[in-house]
């Protein structure tokens, strides 16, 4: 096999593994931090903080994962279900990963196994090496997320470098979803409550009202609620200034459906 051959492949491999719950963390009454551990863990030694895993989510009842096989649909009646969610943390020398969820109730399957989940259950976890990096260096940044996208903002965040300029919009459903975010001293972190999720988002109007430099580059990134994220995007594309590699905007989920959550 010639080495164009041999990295291709490398490049869409598929990393995939087993892991148990070594601990479960409340940061706040709607978000949960859950450390993963496990001999699988060797399988994401490619892996990229910030990057989106394919969870398999136990359905409630039952505590068993089986991973889909490929060409074969996921029947109605399937033990796991798959959700995206972003890698928050991966510790290899301390043999952890880390996952954040939403807890929004029962209503989606991996809030619901979130909350009730106890050390040692089992999830489904899968990546594709990328080799596209989430963070993009700037003069100027501006985040904005609802509660879905607040394990990337948080990643964003740390990436950032010392003397880095912006703003960090977060919306959660209230002041006890604040917690305290790693970042420069010269990035403002604004927060948004919303008792609401989905309905009446505050996040494109703000959008609207950021003052974006007209000079030197920007990194403006955006993941939130479908409709928002569609007037956040229409608002950028107004912009000639803006280049269009300097903003990112992505629908997380869609409100009555449970996607990337």
């Amino acid at each position: 096999m010639n080495d164009d051959i041999k990295q291709e492949k490398m490049k869409h491999e598929m990393m995939r593994g087993i892991l148990t719950i070594k601990s479960k963390t409340f940061l706040s009454p709607h978000y949960i931090s859950v450390v993963l551990e496990g001999e699988d863990l060797k399988n994401f030694k490619n892996a990229e903080i910030g990057d989106n895993n394919k969870l398999l989510v136990p359905v409630k009842g039952s505590k068993k994962v089986i991973f889909p096989i490929t060409g074969v649909p996921q029947d109605e009646t399937a033990v796991t279900v798959m959700r995206t969610y972003t890698l928050r943390n991966l510790d290899l020398e301390k043999q952890e990963m880390t996952i954040e969820f939403v807890a929004h109730g029962e209503e989606g399957p991996a809030s619901a196994w979130a909350i009730s989940s106890e050390i040692g259950d089992q999830l489904g976890v899968m990546m594709k090496k990328k080799d596209k990096k989430i963070f993009q260096p700037a003069d100027w940044y501006l985040f904005a997320g609802d509660h879905t996208a607040l394990p990337v903002i948080s990643v964003l965040l740390e990436s950032m470098q010392e003397n880095a300029i912006g703003e960090a919009l977060i919306e959660v459903r209230g002041a006890e979803d604040m917690i305290e975010l790693k970042h420069p001293a010269g990035v403002n972190v604004v927060w948004l409550f919303n008792a609401t999720p989905g309905i009446g988002s505050a996040l494109p109007e703000l959008f609207r009202w950021a003052k974006i430099p007209s000079q030197g580059t920007r990194f403006i990134f955006a993941a939130a609620e479908s409709r928002a994220i569609t007037e956040i995007q229409d608002f950028l594309k107004t912009l000639p200034a803006l280049s269009r590699n300097e903003w990112k905007a992505y629908s997380y989920w869609k409100l009555g459906q449970s996607a990337h959550e």
